[in-house]
C-alpha cells in the first residue's frame, strides 16, 4: 500500500502545479515497457532492427534501437522514447507529458531528458518543483534503458559533474518563492525603493496561486457595486468561531481588514478580478459570506506576467530554477541572508537586512504528512514543496505550529492494474462520466460497511473531503444495477459542480462499472453478502446500512444525519450490487511556523526572530482546529494580503519603508 497516491486530475484545474515527492512508481516496471513496434504486448506492425554492439566498456549486449517506456506522472502517464545508438549511447530522448501540468512537469521533463543524454547518465537531479514528473521520466528512462541491455546500476553511478560559478550579493530584502505570498512580499518590498532578490526554485513565478481560481476578500470595491455590505467583523468572527478561538486573533483581523485594499492593489499593477455571481459549491449557495467573498482571477497568468513586469521596473530580480539551501545568521540569531544552489550547481549567497520565506508548505514531504495526518489513503494535488523552508525557520529559532494537509474534495480511486480495454482510464478522474456518481449524494459507507455522513456534504469541497477523511481517508459508494442505468438514461439527481465538476457526457454506466471493478477501483456482487467479501466489509454491517437506508429512501427521512429528501433518490435493493472506492484529497499543506500580525516568525515567548518573515503556507495561526474553513479563495486570499504585510514589514525592518 502507498502511503499517498497521485492525483490524475479532477481538481486539476484548480491547481495542478505540481506535484509531489518521489514515491510512486509502477507497481511492475516492466509492465508498460516495449521497443518501438511493441507496445504492452501489441504489435504495431513496425518495428527496429536491433544490433548488438560492444560498448566502451566492454558490454556487447546492448542492442541499438528505440524503445518504449510508460511511467506515472503527477496528471498521469509520462513516455520516454529512447534512442540507443550503434556505438551504444543515448543519442536522443523524446518525451510525451501532455497529463502533467504544463508550466512546471510539462516543463521540466524535457528538461531532464535532455540533462540525461548530455550526461549520459542517470544520476542528474530531480528538476526542483516537478519531483513527480521526474522521478517518472528517470523511471522510464531506466527501464528503456534495461531493455536495450545497458548497464544501469553504472548509468546511475556515474557522476554528473556541475561547473556552475559561485555567487555572492547583496540587497535590502530577499524573498524565498515566487507564488502569491513571495511575489506580494517582493512587491510591496520593491514599492519602498528597496532592493530586493526573488528566488524561485521552479522555471516559473506563481505557484499554486497563478492555478488557482481566485480570492477571499472582503469589503471590496466589486461587491460594493453589486449592494453588498459585508462586515469584516463579522467575517473575522466567522474565522475565529469556526476555529474554536485557536487561531491567531490579531492576524486573522489584519488579513481580512486588509484584504480589500489588497485587491485593489493589485488591480493597480495589472492583476484583474471579477466577482463570481454564483457558486459551484451548493451548500454556500445562501451564504454572502461564503461565496461572494470570492474574487476570481481574470487571467491569473498574464496577472502575474504583469506584476513581475512592474517588479522588473523597480529593479527586483527574479531568478529562476534556484533552490534554498541554507538560512544565514548572526551571532545574535538574527538572520541575514541565504544561500541556495543555482541550475548549474553553483551556490548563490545573498545577504540581506531582512529575509521573508514563502516556500510554500510541505505537501510533498510524506514523512511529514504522514506524522501529521495518520492516514495512508490521500490523494495528493498541490505544489511539490518538502518543507525546507519551515526547518530551516525551526533552525534558526522558529516553531511549527499547526501546518496540516489542506483537505478539499474527494476522487475515485486510481487503479494500479492494466487491461487490455484501458480500464485504468475508465475507473476514475476527471476523463470518466462516473465523476457524475462521484460528485453525487449516494449512499457512503466507510471500510466496514457503516454508513458515516450525511452525504449532502458533497455540495462543500472542504466538508466533503473532512468527512472522507474522518471515515479513515476513504470511503465508498454504494449503488445498485438500477441506478447505474437512470445514470445512463440521465439523472436527476444534482450533480456538484466544484472545481471542473464532472464529466457529464452520458454514456453507459453499467459498462463503466464493470470495467472499473475489472480494474480494482469497484467491486461487485449480485448479492450484499458477495459485495461486503468482494471489498472487505463487513456483511452483516454492509446488509444492516442498506436495509436501513432503504427504508429512508422510502420515508423520505433520513433518521441518522438528517439528509435533504431531494437526496434521497435511490434505494440499494436491484440487480448487482457495486461499491466504488473514493479517496480524499489534499492540495498541499496550510499552517507553518508561529507569525504575529507582522508576520515576523516569533518565539513561543512571541519574541520576533530578527529579520525573519514568513507569509502564505508558510505562517501558522490563520487555520486551526477544524480543518480548511468553508469560504472561497480563503487560501489564496491568505498569501497574497500575508505577503504584502511581510514584504511591508521586512522593508520596514530593512530602513527602505517611506
Amino acid at each position: 500500500m502507498k502511503f499517498i497516491k497521485k492525483s490524475k486530475g479532477i481538481l486539476s484545474i484548480m491547481m495542478v502545479v505540481i506535484l509531489m515527492a518521489a514515491l510512486f512508481t509502477g507497481c511492475d516496471k516492466n509492465k508498460n515497457v516495449s521497443t518501438e513496434g511493441e507496445i504492452n504486448g501489441e504489435t504495431s506492425g513496425e518495428t527496429n532492427e536491433e544490433t548488438s554492439v560492444e560498448t566502451s566498456s566492454g558490454n556487447s549486449s546492448v542492442k541499438a534501437g528505440t524503445y518504449t517506456a510508460v511511467e506515472k506522472g503527477f496528471g498521469g502517464d509520462v513516455t520516454v522514447t529512447v534512442t540507443v545508438a550503434e556505438d551504444g549511447a543515448v543519442s536522443s530522448i523524446d518525451v510525451a507529458a501532455e497529463s502533467e501540468t504544463p508550466a512546471v512537469g510539462g516543463k521540466a521533463a524535457p528538461k531532464l531528458a535532455q540533462s540525461i543524454v548530455d550526461s549520459q547518465s542517470l544520476g542528474v537531479d530531480a528538476v526542483s518543483g516537478a519531483t513527480v514528473t521526474s522521478t517518472a521520466v528517470l523511471t522510464a528512462v531506466e527501464n528503456a534503458l534495461s531493455q536495450a541491455g545497458m548497464d544501469v546500476n553504472a548509468w546511475k553511478e556515474k557522476e554528473v559533474i556541475k561547473d556552475g560559478t559561485d555567487e555572492e550579493v547583496t540587497v535590502d530584502v530577499v524573498v524565498v518563492g515566487a507564488g502569491g505570498s513571495g511575489t506580494a512580499a517582493a512587491l510591496a518590498a520593491a514599492e519602498t525603493g528597496a532592493e530586493v532578490m526573488i528566488i524561485e526554485k521552479t522555471s516559473e513565478a506563481g505557484g499554486n496561486t497563478r492555478l488557482a481560481s481566485g480570492f477571499f476578500a472582503v469589503g471590496t470595491e466589486l461587491q460594493k457595486k453589486e449592494g453588498l455590505n459585508l462586515s469584516v467583523d463579522e467575517a473575522v468572527n466567522r474565522l475565529l468561531e469556526f476555529n474554536h478561538y485557536l487561531s491567531n486573533g490579531p492576524l486573522t483581523r489584519t488579513i481580512v481588514e486588509k484584504s480589500a485594499d489588497t485587491i485593489k492593489w493589485l488591480q493597480n499593477y495589472g492583476m484583474e478580478f471579477y466577482l463570481q455571481e454564483k457558486t459551484t459549491q451548493f451548500a454556500h449557495e445562501n451564504d454572502l459570506y461564503a461565496y461572494k467573498t470570492y474574487h476570481k482571477y481574470v487571467d491569473s497568468t498574464a496577472g502575474f506576467e504583469n506584476i513581475y513586469d512592474n517588479l522588473e521596473k523597480m529593479k527586483s530580480e527574479l531568478r529562476l530554477n534556484t533552490s534554498l539551501s541554507s538560512l544565514l545568521t548572526d551571532e545574535d540569531g538574527s538572520v541575514t541572508g541565504i544561500t541556495a544552489e543555482k541550475e548549474d550547481g553553483g551556490i548563490l549567497t545573498v545577504h540581506a537586512k531582512s529575509t521573508v520565506v514563502c516556500t510554500g508548505g510541505f505537501g510533498a514531504n510524506t514523512e511529514k504528512v504522514s506524522g501529521v495526518a495518520n492516514n495512508a489513503y490521500l490523494n495528493s494535488l498541490g505544489m511539490p514543496n518538502n518543507g525546507e523552508g519551515i526547518e530551516l525557520m525551526e533552525q534558526a529559532g522558529a516553531i511549527d505550529w499547526d501546518g496540516t494537509p489542506l483537505l478539499h474534495a474527494c476522487q475515485l480511486a486510481e487503479s494500479d492494474v492494466v487491461t487490455e480495454s484501458n480500464t485504468e482510464e475508465l475507473a476514475g478522474f476527471s476523463s470518466s462520466s462516473l465523476t457524475q456518481m462521484l460528485m453525487s449524494p449516494l449512499l457512503w459507507v466507510d471500510g466496514s460497511g457503516t454508513r458515516f455522513v450525511n452525504e449532502d456534504v458533497v455540495y462543500d469541497t472542504a466538508f466533503w473531503a473532512n468527512a472522507a477523511y474522518a471515515a479513515g481517508g476513504k470511503y465508498y459508494f454504494i449503488v445498485d444495477k438500477a441506478t447505474l442505468e437512470d445514470y445512463t438514461k440521465g439523472t436527476t439527481m444534482r450533480i456538484s459542480e466544484c472545481g471542473p465538476g464532472a464529466n457529464l457526457e452520458q454514456d453507459d454506466f453499467v459498462a463503466l462499472a464493470d470495467a472499473a471493478v475489472e480494474a480494482g477501483t469497484a467491486f461487485k456482487g449480485s448479492t450484499i453478502e458477495e459485495l461486503a467479501k468482494a471489498a472487505g466489509m463487513n456483511a452483516d454491517e454492509l446488509d444492516g446500512t442498506i436495509n436501513d437506508y432503504n427504508e429512508m429512501v422510502e420515508k423520505q427521512k433520513d433518521t441518522d444525519y438528517n439528509k435533504s429528501a431531494a437526496s434521497l433518490k435511490y434505494t440499494v435493493k436491484s440487480g448487482d450490487y457495486y461499491a466504488f472506492e473514493c479517496n480524499a484529497v489534499f492540495l498541499g499543506t496550510i499552517g507553518g511556523v508561529k507569525v504575529n500580525e507582522k508576520l515576523e516568525v516569533i518565539n513561543l515567548d512571541y519574541e520576533p526572530i530578527q529579520g525573519l518573515y514568513a507569509a502564505g503556507t508558510n505562517a501558522g495561526g490563520y487555520y486551526e482546529g477544524s480543518g480548511y474553513p468553508p469560504y472561497e479563495g480563503l487560501a489564496c486570499g491568505f498569501a497574497w494580503t500575508s505577503g504584502r504585510i511581510a514584504g511591508e514589514s521586512a522593508a520596514a525592518y530593512a530602513g527602505t519603508e517611506k
